[in-house]
């Protein structure tokens, strides 16, 4: 149900731009998908006497060690001893809604890996029974970031940056759904990799744009393997690509345009190895965020185009 004073405000103030900060209505609002998807505690109720005699006591057992893993695994990877806050769910909730965008990003990402976890588990589905199932809670999500103009979606378990929706809808995201198999795994996790430079801003850029290019690289020698062709002995993209193009891996209608595709594909490389590959010598490169962007965009429509290639050749 969408109320009228939203569906007013963005009719009357449509988002010409993304935002990439998380205001706090934002953050209440994950803390309410939280809530319905894998429930909450008071570390009151939790540790008070009367816990082994309630008969909830199991139901808040499973939320309690839902939330205990998540922010065990976050105190780990962020170098942390313990979070702040009264017992887990306090502590992830409180340190959410105080963390810089970064972390609440990483936070956002694995809360939602960890509501995925919990609703395939029997027991803890037998006893908390949510509200909200994991795709809904992930709808909802992609939802809120939409409805308050943030520039990240969550896709294959992963937040990502957007620049333009279209563009993303007709690149990034299907890139990710075709890389996302055991047989592209080397490329969606270095094109995961580079969605993920490109979040943590300028610093990262060219690891970004290496990324990108890696991506684009395993991509073709998969295809490559899959066909079981002959692997160049340099297997850079010059030599992938003439080898996928040798053996008609492109439709034949294409006929002189091929020349025109493969400096568009090269166009990949190009932008890395201006920007993203060289040393940068008394001033460092700047990379703008509209050369990333691009970079993203285009490598997301080299993948597209080069796998379903490969799919229709092997309907030939």
């Amino acid at each position: 149900m969408e109320l009228y004073s939203k569906r007013k405000k963005a009719e009357e103030n449509p988002p010409t731009a993304y935002r990439y900060d998380l205001p706090q209505t934002f953050r209440n609002q994950v803390i309410y998908i939280w809530k319905s998807s894998i429930g909450f505690v008071d570390s009151e109720l939790r540790e008070s006497g009367f816990f082994s005699l309630s008969p909830d006591r199991e139901r808040i057992s499973q939320i309690y060690s839902a939330y205990e893993n998540l922010t065990r695994f976050l105190c780990e990877e962020h170098g942390l001893s313990r979070l702040n806050g009264d017992g887990p769910c306090r502590q992830l909730t409180d340190s959410f809604l105080r963390a810089d965008t970064d972390t609440a990003l990483d936070i956002i990402q694995e809360s939602f890996r960890m509501i995925q976890y919990a609703q395939r588990d029997r027991n803890f589905m037998l006893w908390v029974r949510p509200e909200l199932e994991a795709s809904d809670a992930l709808m909802t999500l992609n939802r809120r970031f939409q409805e308050n103009a943030i520039g990240y979606r969550l896709e294959e378990g992963f937040v990502v940056r957007l620049d333009s929706e279209f563009l993303h809808a007709e690149t990034v995201e299907p890139a990710l759904r075709l890389l996302y198999s055991k047989e592209f795994e080397g490329a969606f996790q270095e094109f995961q990799l580079a969605l993920r430079y490109q979040r943590q801003g300028p610093a990262h850029y060219d690891d970004c744009l290496t990324n990108c290019l890696k991506a684009v690289e395993s991509t073709l020698q998969k295809i490559i393997e899959l066909h079981v062709w002959k692997m160049p002995g340099d297997p850079k993209f010059d030599n992938l690509f003439a080898e996928i193009r040798k053996k008609g891996l492109f439709p034949s209608f294409l006929g002189s345009h091929l020349g025109e595709l493969k400096k568009f594909l090269q166009a990949v490389a190009v932008i890395r190895n201006e920007e993203g590959a060289h040393g940068s010598g008394a001033a460092p490169n700047e990379v703008p965020d509209h050369l990333v962007a691009y970079q993203i965009h285009l490598t997301g429509s080299v993948i597209v185009f080069l796998i379903r290639c490969h799919q229709d050749y092997g309907k030939q």
